[in-house]
């Protein structure tokens, strides 16, 4: 049970919520469906549901161990250390257990390697039940984890990294969740599944807006630094946070899901104050620190844990746009997953 929970800390199950969410949006759209007149001829299953819960949970922490893996063995996360103790804004580090020496690679290997087994199971069970349609999104699903940072392809360094975990997160895991829920696909689960996965290449995104000089200083191309200069790096980001309630109003125009689906707009105003803030981040990288004004936080922003040790770190100008990114897409995915029932 220690080294258990050992891996299941290092695996980074903080970031589950990226997964978790898109996945119970697409268990709660596909029961919704079953319920309406247009949906009867298919059965909801509650028992393949969870099997599809617990197989994304395995399958994510596996590919944040085999992302550790790969980005040590390159020497990413030793460079970026470096620049870390050099005083560069970069992001926190990672993969401490591996710098420290409390696990080794092929310790980390091993580990990543039992959670995509248990996820392998849980998804050959389901192939056996819903066919060919799960085995091939299953690939596909591992194809983006596997060469996310893996070479000879790693997508990470080549500035894909963002759009393939919008992929993996989005359509893949939405479309195949919901035909293991209810053995069909419709168009509107298609269509959220594209706004939802925006939502989250958009966590992953302003992350690597921030750690934009860190990146491109260990050699390491994300989307940001692919795109260079602010105005485009703001362009992605305007339609990161925007197309998604774009997306949503026209699948309600067409008829593809329910009008009561409209309550996810009621997320935008996180998504305009990420947006705003983002922009003041281009302010304030060349302003110094004890200029920098309080960020504000509102109750509709939701939670923002350990704020106060956030602050005390000096770690609130990252934490407060990326729990902004993170609660953006929760509350999308929850109002969208109660308007499913209605």
């Amino acid at each position: 049970m220690t080294k258990f929970k050992f891996w299941w800390n290092n695996a980074r199950p903080t970031a589950l919520p990226q997964s978790i969410l898109p996945t119970l949006l697409a268990i709660c759209m596909a029961w919704g469906y079953t319920l309406r007149p247009e949906g009867q001829n298919y059965q909801f299953s509650l028992l393949y549901s969870l099997l599809a819960l617990i197989g994304v949970i395995c399958a994510h922490l596996c590919t944040n161990l085999l992302d550790d893996y790969f980005d040590y063995r390159n020497a990413g996360i030793e460079e970026r250390e470096k620049l870390n103790r050099a005083g560069m804004r970069a992001r926190i580090g990672k993969a401490p257990y591996l710098a420290n020496g409390e696990a080794t690679l092929k310790q980390t290997l091993k580990a990543a390697c039992s959670f995509g087994g248990v996820a392998l199971v849980v998804g050959l069970l389901v192939v056996l039940h819903r066919g060919w349609p799960i085995a091939i999104i299953m690939a596909a699903g591992a194809f983006c984890g596997f060469f996310y940072s893996a070479k000879p392809i790693a997508l990470c360094y080549r500035g894909l990294g963002e759009l393939d975990t919008g992929l993996m997160f989005g359509p893949l895991l939405m479309i195949g969740t919901f035909f293991t829920a209810c053995d069909t696909i419709t168009w509107g689960v298609v269509w959220t599944s594209v706004a939802v996965g925006l939502l989250v290449t958009n966590i992953v995104y302003t992350h690597a807006i921030m750690d934009a000089e860190a990146d491109r200083s260990v050699g390491k191309q994300t989307l940001a630094t692919l795109l260079k200069t602010e105005q485009r790096q703001m362009a992605a980001e305007w339609c990161f946070n925007f197309l998604p309630p774009i997306l949503l109003i026209v699948a309600v125009i067409m008829k593809l899901i329910n009008p009561a689906s409209l309550l996810a707009l009621l997320s935008l105003p996180i998504g305009i104050t990420l947006y705003r803030s983002m922009k003041q981040f281009y302010i304030e990288k060349s302003t110094p620190d004890h200029t920098h004004q309080p960020y504000q936080r509102r109750w509709w922003m939701l939670n923002m844990e350990n704020w106060e040790d956030i602050e005390k770190y000096k770690l609130d100008w990252f934490m407060y746009r990326w729990y902004l990114a993170r609660n953006y897409i929760t509350l999308f995915a929850f109002l969208m997953a109660i308007a499913a029932f209605l």
